[in-house]
């Protein structure tokens, strides 16, 4: 697929927040083919963050020291202040902004013909800075987005992970940026809606709902051969072949390398932290809100 000219192909992590999709990104940004928007592509002008990109465009092994902890973890935690200078894969939501790309686009949205030139060429230009052949963007956002960047990238391939419902909900109704963020299917903020007698974890639950249902919907009008699924619990327990799987759909060559990278990062199932940590009556109402979509997906209930 060109990118204006750019033999540089694109491809797009969707799911859920809290899904793994952070995990699944960097993971794939440790291959070499690959590029992505990084934290100071976000912060200083074009032209000055590929210099940094490619000063510390180096193997994948020092990637994976900057990127992960212990057991694969690959959100942010407590890095040493060298490692919080190494470039890093961010969500990268101004570079959709600077492009025109709108956070919330109404349904039928289209982008005009200077809004796909911008977002072409802001793509093209950090692959060139990586001197890589397939750009690989993950962004929350992109999941209400999926039919304007088909519009905008008409060869582009969708990686979409899914997670168990209830892992997210968990997960969800831990982290501390949940309280403050605004639910886009509601207008409030989580904190608002729990202040307005709504359960904290019906809210998470309902996401996680709403979200794939979203992803799932958009995905039907892409072509078969452009979207790959991949379910978090066998990226986890089967990282070597899953990741495989997802570099052929993605047309990355499959190294040595970059296997072991992957096999070095310590992927393990890790235990579901609301089987113990919830009351019968919390299960209850998570499922209540699932179970229909959870059923579907193959989770039992």
């Amino acid at each position: 697929m060109m990118v204006d000219g750019n033999d540089k192909e694109i491809a797009f992590v969707v799911g859920a927040g809290r899904s793994g999709s952070t995990l699944l990104y960097k993971l794939l940004c440790l291959h070499v083919d690959v590029a992505f928007i990084n934290n100071y592509d976000i912060r200083l002008p074009l032209a000055l963050s590929g210099w940094v990109t490619r000063r510390f465009n180096t193997g994948p092994d020092r990637k994976r020291d900057a990127w992960f902890s212990d057991a694969g973890n690959a959100y942010f935690i407590s890095r040493p202040l060298q490692k919080r200078f190494f470039p890093t894969p961010v969500e990268g939501e101004s570079v959709y902004a600077r492009s025109g790309i709108p956070l919330h686009p109404e349904a039928g949205y289209q982008p005009d013909a200077q809004t796909k030139s911008r977002i072409r060429n802001n793509f093209a230009a950090v692959c060139d800075r990586h001197d890589a052949k397939l750009f690989v963007s993950k962004r929350t956002a992109n999941n209400r987005r999926i039919a304007a960047l088909s519009d905008v990238f008409p060869g582009a391939r969708f990686v979409h992970l899914i997670r168990d419902g209830r892992d997210v909900a968990h997960s969800l109704s831990k982290v501390e940026w949940w309280a403050e963020h605004t639910v886009w299917w509601d207008g409030r903020t989580a904190l608002e809606m729990e202040n307005s007698g709504i359960d904290r974890l019906l809210i998470a639950a309902r996401n996680w709902v709403r979200e794939t249902e979203e992803v799932i919907a958009a995905l039907r009008h892409i072509a078969p051969d452009r979207v790959l699924t991949v379910h978090y619990e066998d990226l986890m327990e089967q990282p070597d072949s899953t990741i495989r799987t997802v570099a052929g759909f993605l047309g990355l060559e499959e190294s040595a390398a970059y296997l072991r990278v992957i096999d070095s990062v310590g992927l393990q199932p890790r235990p579901s932290g609301w089987t113990s940590n919830w009351s019968e009556a919390q299960k209850a109402l998570v499922v209540t809100e699932q179970q229909a979509l959870l059923t579907e997906l193959g989770y039992g209930v």
